[in-house]
């Protein structure tokens, strides 16, 4: 794949291939955005057309043994790194700055990819530091990260920032149909992706079913409140890792969003052809019987609201008090009495 054959953020990619055709590439650049995965695949991209042996600082060939070493992770003049640990140990740093000290191998630069840049705590940053500030005409560093407010301001004001922008549904139709997806599921899939692109790599259609069942039960018992307590039981049990279980809640909210869109649209008509579960319709209306137009659009903003607390990195315990309180009986009258 090449820089040109990347889904989304089309402006980003102009820079960056404004970059290449003016041969004026940035020794240091930070990729920031919520799709830490989307941010790699440009990176290594970017990095192909640098080191491409046709592509003429324009883009990557993808057939020269440059591009398929970098594909295979056997190009020894791209490097990425990751944190070891919660944090990059000084040691890490000592050894990229090493390396950063000597001429490429192989092409004419090197390129040095920090994945979880804002995990670069002080003493690795301030060892860092000084490579940024004196970097050799040869080197390229592209630090990755989903929260650029971790970044040192030391570190930001010597890199160019590029922002991503998540996904929008259509690209993720469109990529999901690239890849051989059915279009109607490719449909759903898209309105049920989570902004994560490596998601899309194993799109599975059986997966993503077996996720939105899970999700209309989850719905069923907040809007009935029956056995909400295991709801919340799981949601803590799966808190204990935090990672994994932001991941998770985001998933969740979003889908659950989804199909909260849904009722709304079938409380305003009910003979709509907008619905996004439409194979889902008859267990819809049973939900929307449950609940009023004006409960379900409290609800709506509160998912919005969630998934803006997640971007801001909340304790896990809040949110989930947050999204089970949001269900409890008389929750959107209170709110609208503030």
């Amino acid at each position: 794949m090449s820089l040109a054959e990347l889904i989304g953020n089309t402006r980003v990619k102009a820079t960056l291939n404004g970059y290449l055709r003016n041969e004026r590439v940035p020794s240091s650049l930070i990729f920031a955005g919520s799709d830490p995965y989307h941010q790699l695949l440009f990176a290594l991209n970017f990095a192909k057309a640098l080191a491409c042996l046709k592509g003429g600082m324009v883009d990557a060939c993808d057939r020269c043994r440059h591009c398929l070493a970098i594909d295979r992770g056997l190009f020894p003049d791209v490097q990425v790194l990751a944190p070891d640990g919660q944090f990059y140990r000084k040691a890490q740093m000592d050894e990229l700055i090493a390396t950063a000290c000597q001429r490429p191998m192989k092409g004419e630069r090197r390129v040095f990819i920090l994945k979880e840049a804002q995990r670069l705590n002080e003493a690795s940053a301030n060892s860092f530091l000084k490579t940024l500030e004196e970097p050799l005409a040869s080197n390229v560093f592209i630090l990755l990260t989903s929260n650029l407010a971790l970044i040192l301001p030391t570190i930001q004001s010597r890199c160019q920032i590029l922002k991503f922008m998540p996904l929008s549904n259509l690209e993720v139709k469109q990529e999901l149909q690239r890849r051989g997806v059915d279009p109607g599921k490719a449909r759903l899939m898209a309105f049920f992706n989570v902004g994560n692109t490596e998601d899309l790599v194993a799109a599975d259609w059986g997966e993503m079913e077996e996720k939105r069942q899970a999700m209309f039960s989850i719905l069923e018992r907040l809007l009935r409140q029956s056995a909400v307590e295991d709801v919340l039981l799981d949601l803590y049990d799966r808190s204990r890792v935090r990672e994994t279980f932001i991941a998770y809640f985001r998933e969740m909210v979003n889908l659950i969003s989804v199909l909260l869109r849904d009722i709304m649209v079938l409380m305003v008509d009910a003979e709509s052809g907008t619905l996004i579960n439409s194979d889902s319709k008859e267990k819809l209306m049973e939900l929307a019987a449950l609940t009023d137009i004006d409960t379900t659009f409290f609800l709506i903003r509160k998912m919005e609201f969630l998934l803006r607390d997640i971007r801001r990195n909340l304790n896990a315990r809040v949110l989930i008090l947050e999204f089970i309180n949001s269900y409890a009986p008389g929750a959107a009258a209170a709110s609208a009495g503030e």
